[in-house]
């Protein structure tokens, strides 16, 4: 079995390996169909020359399917102006993307055949040439501009176009395309896919503070008074008394320690394997989304870059694009800060299998009982989905009476 695997391998190898770079230049024009008829003709017309009169016949045949597979294509492209635009700006890898392209057509004839490439045609683990078209059109018709709707799930994250959006045209023969860039394309963001998490965390800080967002152990300190229920807060700070009287959730606020912020660092370092770094992504995604909207105060570091997650809708924002701004390789010599354990934070890496670990730091953890560091692995052979749902062994329990 082994030697079998090992053929296959080097089968492989000898398949994708180029063993001769430097006559890349030139036999690149073989890559396009028109090449090899070009040459076809300059035969035929030598075999007209030398041997027999019928070159000459198959010489002006191939001739006029290279004339006519160049000059339609190139005239094409040029007769039609284009405008792409996305319903919305941002959307997260697997949503369903709405597009609306725009065409208008200064040819008295109709024009088919034409396709926009470059927009959101990358795949996960695929190279650039080996995308498929945003969009390809079969009928475009006579002086008239033409509406086209068509959706679209984007795989990886970004901002499209990442590169040069263009009009392709390879009609009639597709023998040689034409490529123009298009200059009216309306930008989208592609967030990384955020999966839900059932409940929330229990952690808070060891410091104290004076302002905070919800993030009160509410188990001791001083009685400060009453407020209304806000998304995270603990079941056991639930005034029963309180809310039967005002018939909302009315909880107790008391003076004891709450978290300035939570630090949640993620490894973005330069790695072979981008889907590696992809899955550690999704994860932190998930993850900072659940701690955002349980108004926990946050913290990320990427790297180098660290930076305080706004409030609303904005910080989430600010969070998932640092996140879609990562490289797809990571980042070289990227720095992650040391964990302290005075603060809770979460760190997300990835082991030497390729799981994506979590260490989850809590200093207000009792040292008698438990350790104040938990791991826990997402396995990337099972259900990461399935993984996330209970990422959170002990939440807040208040959200199922609210």
């Amino acid at each position: 079995m082994h030697d079998v695997l090992a053929s296959k391998n080097w089968a492989a190898r000898l398949l994708t390996t180029d063993f001769c770079p430097w006559a890349n230049r030139f036999v690149y024009w073989l890559k396009e169909p028109v090449g090899w008829f070009v040459l076809a003709t300059v035969v035929s017309v030598i075999v007209g020359l030398y041997l027999a009169p019928i070159g000459w016949t198959l010489a002006a045949a191939l001739a006029s399917i290279i004339a006519v597979g160049m000059v339609w294509p190139a005239v094409a492209v040029r007769a039609v102006a284009c405008r792409l635009s996305p319903s919305r700006q941002q959307v997260h890898e697997g949503d369903l993307c709405e597009l609306q392209l725009a065409v208008r057509n200064r040819l008295p004839l109709p024009v088919w055949g034409l396709a926009v490439e470059g927009f959101l045609d990358r795949r996960q683990g695929s190279e650039d040439e080996d995308a498929v078209p945003t969009v390809a059109l079969a009928y475009v018709r006579a002086m008239a501009t033409s509406m086209y709707r068509f959706s679209m799930r984007p795989e990886l994250r970004g901002r499209y176009p990442d590169g040069a959006a263009v009009l392709t045209c390879s009609f009639p023969f597709g023998i040689w395309t034409a490529k123009r860039q298009l200059k009216n394309v309306s930008p989208v963001t592609v967030w990384p896919k955020v999966y839900p998490v059932s409940g929330e965390t229990a952690m808070t800080g060891r410091h104290a503070a004076e302002t905070g967002e919800g993030n009160c152990n509410g188990l001791t300190g001083d009685f400060l008074g009453v407020r209304e229920y806000r998304r995270g807060d603990c079941m056991r700070q639930v005034n029963w008394v309180a809310t039967a009287r005002s018939g909302e959730l009315v909880v107790t606020q008391r003076g004891g320690p709450q978290c300035p912020s939570l630090n949640v660092i993620l490894d973005v370092g330069w790695t072979a394997h981008p889907e590696q770094l992809t899955d550690r992504i999704r994860v932190a995604a998930s993850v900072l989304a659940n701690l955002h909207r349980s108004a926990i105060p946050l913290r990320v570091s990427l790297g180098k870059q660290r930076f305080q997650v706004r409030r609303g809708w904005d910080g989430f924002a600010q969070m998932m694009d640092a996140l879609t701004d990562v490289p797809r390789e990571g980042v070289k010599n990227g720095s992650s800060p040391r964990r302290s354990s005075e603060r809770a934070a979460v760190t997300i890496s990835s082991n030497p299998r390729g799981d994506v670990e979590v260490q989850i730091c809590d200093p207000t953890r009792n040292h008698r009982l438990t350790d104040q560091h938990t791991h826990r692995v997402i396995r990337r052979d099972q259900n990461i989905a399935h993984q996330l749902h209970g990422f959170w062994t002990e939440g807040r329990d208040a959200n199922l009476v609210a």
